[in-house]
């Protein structure tokens, strides 16, 4: 009775001592592994942090330009004012509900591929608080500007990014790259879905020469401005007038990046290939170490499938691992570059953009592969009589 009762009283094996547990070996064999799955989280870290930032031209064409998705813009290509037939063929058209002639200058804004060019919209007093209303927009600060007054109202992240402040001048002069005969002050700050600005539109038309005049055409809703944009490019000579409209915008920026995120995507490639035939020579001299161990365990009974299936298991454990403290050093990084190096700048990023983290995804699907094809031949081939008579 005692011999049963002390049979009963044994614990079962637990995942920590079952020989085939994937954890043992970490905890056996921590000096081996943390350097391993540190080289993971690099190269994690490496991919998604240059991604991210990579796509953050993107993000600043798409929100700088974000307010085309509301009108598009039809400029004259023989004069100063859009042809009048043109102009009446956009008349005529029953999807255009609101048209503005309006008038442009422009100053620029810092991104992280330089500055850029960014348009201050020239309009009536009436006008502007139809577009602003256009294009989700609202005045957060200050006023806009007066008929004939050489002032402006921007956006707030404009304004950051200029590190400006109402009152302040933002066209003048001697501002080479904001160039206007007079300084232009800033007397209002606008807030909302996109970047905007607007100026005086007799101001632009008595300053600036030649004083051209466009022609904004929107749709009754946003979801209709596609379908306007498409059939004012049919009905309109392209001889006579360029139409810039959000659709255009984002194929030719796709167009200007294309090369640039070949560029990436090779170099993704290479660093993936790089740390996964590291890992698999790894993996494989980690086995030659572990020979006698699993020699052992081969002569216990334990099969050449169960064996592999552990060494799988491990390595997927090791990746999983690298991969996940990867991402999240990787949105640490971005989050802190966010807050104290773009945002001030008035700059954009997203640190929680997936689509960036799934170019690492890669990493660990490629280094499970090639440890499992190193280590799976040797380990199948294995005879553990000769390992354990140390003739192998």
């Amino acid at each position: 009775m005692q011999t049963a009762e002390k049979r009963e009283a044994i614990p079962p094996i637990s995942a920590a001592t079952n020989p085939l547990s994937a954890w043992l070996f970490f905890r056996r064999n921590l000096s081996r592994t943390a350097p391993v799955a540190l080289v993971i989280v690099l190269s994690v870290v490496l991919i998604g942090t240059v991604v991210t930032i990579i796509r953050s031209i993107d993000l600043t064409v798409l929100t700088v330009y974000g307010y085309n998705r509301y009108f598009l813009v039809a400029v004259p290509r023989n004069g100063n004012r859009v042809d009048p037939r043109a102009e009446m063929t956009i008349r005529a058209e029953p999807m255009a509900k609101q048209i503005y002639r309006i008038s442009v200058c422009f100053t620029n804004i810092h991104t992280i591929f330089g500055k850029f060019p960014f348009v201050l919209f020239g309009l009536t007093q009436e006008e502007m608080p139809k577009m602003l209303r256009l294009t989700r927009m609202k005045l957060v600060e200050g006023r806009l500007p007066r008929e004939g007054e050489a002032a402006c109202a921007l956006s707030v992240g404009i304004a950051r990014n200029r590190n400006l402040k109402v009152g302040d001048v933002v066209l003048a002069p001697n501002i080479e790259d904001s160039f206007a005969p007079v300084p232009v002050k800033l007397v209002g700050l606008l807030d909302g879905e996109n970047w905007f600005a607007v100026t005086s539109k007799e101001f632009v038309q008595k300053n600036y020469f030649p004083p051209l005049e466009e022609i904004v055409v929107a749709a009754p809703t946003p979801d209709q401005q596609p379908e306007l944009d498409r059939r004012l490019s049919k009905a309109l000579d392209k001889r006579q007038v360029r139409l810039f409209t959000f659709g255009q915008l984002v194929r030719e920026l796709r167009s200007s990046l294309r090369n640039l995120y070949l560029i990436m995507n090779i170099v993704i490639a290479i660093v993936v290939l790089v740390i996964a035939i590291m890992m698999g020579m790894l993996s494989n001299i980690f086995f030659m170490q572990r020979l006698p161990e699993f020699a052992l365990l081969a002569a216990m009974g334990y099969t050449r499938g169960m064996l592999l299936w552990r060494v799988v298991r491990e390595t997927a454990l090791l990746v999983a691992l690298g991969w996940t403290v990867g991402v999240l050093l990787s949105m640490g990084i971005l989050w802190g570059l966010y807050w104290w190096v773009f945002e001030p700048r008035g700059m954009l990023l997203q640190p929680m953009d997936w689509q960036a983290y799934q170019y690492t995804v890669p990493v660990p699907i490629a280094v499970l592969a090639f440890a499992a094809m190193s280590v799976g031949p040797r380990l199948l081939a294995m005879d553990p009589v000769l390992v354990i008579e140390r003739k192998v």
